[in-house]
């Protein structure tokens, strides 16, 4: 038993898909069979069975273009569709009725106390025909385009809650190698930097450049001086040092 649950738990997702799928395949058989039958009306047999898988493609399409948002417009194509397939399942359930089979009296004893009150008497076996045909076939295309709506939900909703998957071991090497890379990236342009002895030299002789300099620079000067009857501006006004002054 324990083995029997493992492997449920495992295949849960699978399931469920194959639950949703199997019911939308089987409806949809069925549906291009008496679509086929509503066409055959007005085509030739050939024709009625290209018109009727169409119909099927066409509302499974429509469908996923409702539940891919794509807007207002896609409605209208599935509004067709799904009335076309409620016609020819419902035509179709219509004519295969037997009216003096015994399953079909036996469902004329049944219904007559529900709808009697209504004004539908027992002995108004048409009126009895139509309500089957659309309890029989008008609920099919209804029931096909539920659960591949359903089915849409559930893939796009898994995508979400379930956005990791498991990977090979080819798959964990690479992406250990990458890790690797980047780290020793990050050590490289990160790590402090050693100045050498000959960096230390370069600095110490710009130094003493730098002091050379200082020492030899001009004095300056602030003197405030009044241009073209404007406001005082400051110049500077350097004056050199006399080296005679200096000596002397």
């Amino acid at each position: 038993m324990q083995g029997v649950g493992e492997w449920f738990s495992r295949n849960l997702r699978k399931i469920i898909i194959s639950s949703f799928v199997i019911p939308i395949l089987l409806v949809a058989f069925v549906s291009i069979s008496h679509v086929t039958t509503f066409y055959e009306l007005s085509n030739p047999l050939s024709w009625a069975i290209y018109l009727s898988v169409a119909i099927e493609i066409a509302a499974l399409g429509a469908l996923a273009g409702i539940s891919a948002n794509m807007g207002k417009f896609i409605y209208v194509p599935f509004g067709i569709v799904t009335l076309i397939q409620f016609i020819g399942n419902v035509f179709f359930s219509f004519t295969f009725i037997d009216e003096t089979s015994q399953y079909f009296l036996s469902w004329v004893d049944l219904t007559s106390a529900i709808f009697e009150p209504m004004g539908i008497e027992a002995t108004d076996i048409a009126s009895h025909k139509r309500i089957l045909s659309l309890f029989s076939g008008g609920l099919l295309p209804l029931i096909s385009l539920t659960f591949a709506h359903m089915l849409v939900r559930f893939s796009e909703e898994n995508k979400v809650e379930n956005p990791k998957q498991e990977l090979t071991q080819e798959q964990l090497e690479e992406l250990s190698r990458q890790a690797g890379k980047i780290e020793k990236e990050i050590y490289e342009t990160t790590k402090p930097y050693t100045p050498t002895e000959e960096d230390l030299d370069r600095l110490q002789k710009e130094l003493e450049k730098f002091n050379q300099v200082q020492e030899s620079e001009d004095d300056v000067v602030v003197n405030d001086e009044v241009v073209d009857n404007e406001k005082p501006i400051k110049r500077l006004v350097y004056t050199q040092r006399n080296a005679d002054d200096n000596k002397s």
